[in-house]
């Protein structure tokens, strides 16, 4: 029904991302949240996930044929210590925030308000760190380098 009545874009941008990596949970959610309200201020931008969020990042294909995407388990912190882990021992939640938008300045401003928003909150508040999925160009042709999000 959707697909039969609404308009499509082939301007639009998917896949800008970022990880969002916390002492604890409850951390991690603050700071995910922070940083989807601030998003949700950007005209042009939507964070697809339901409440904004998904979690342990995610990376492209998996151990099965035809899976799209999959956990990304080098940030799954209940995976540290049985597979090669990117997790400090001070990281132990990590959520990722996916953006989409109409164009690729729209993915750029929600992920420099996103980071600004988790960096606001500091470390006590929220997230450790903040790093990002990284999938060779297999999402599109617009890369966001973090270096040239930060606010």
């Amino acid at each position: 029904m959707c697909e039969a009545t609404t308009g499509l874009t082939k301007g639009a941008v998917g896949g800008g991302n970022f990880f969002v990596m916390a002492e604890s949970s409850a951390k991690a959610l603050v700071a995910a949240e922070a940083a989807v309200a601030a998003i949700g201020l950007v005209p042009g931008a939507i964070v697809p996930f339901p409440g904004g969020i998904a979690r342990s990042g995610s990376k492209i294909g998996g151990k099965y044929k035809g899976m799209i995407a999959s956990a990304n388990e080098a940030y799954a912190p209940t995976l540290r210590g049985v597979v090669r882990s990117e997790l400090g021992a001070d990281i132990n939640a990590v959520l990722e925030v996916v953006i989409d938008g109409e164009t690729n300045d729209a993915v750029a401003a929600a992920m420099k308000a996103g980071i600004k928003a988790v960096l606001e909150l500091g470390p006590q508040r929220g997230a450790v760190r903040i790093s990002a999925g990284n999938y060779g160009g297999k999402l599109g042709k617009f890369i966001y380098s973090l270096k040239d999000m930060l606010p």
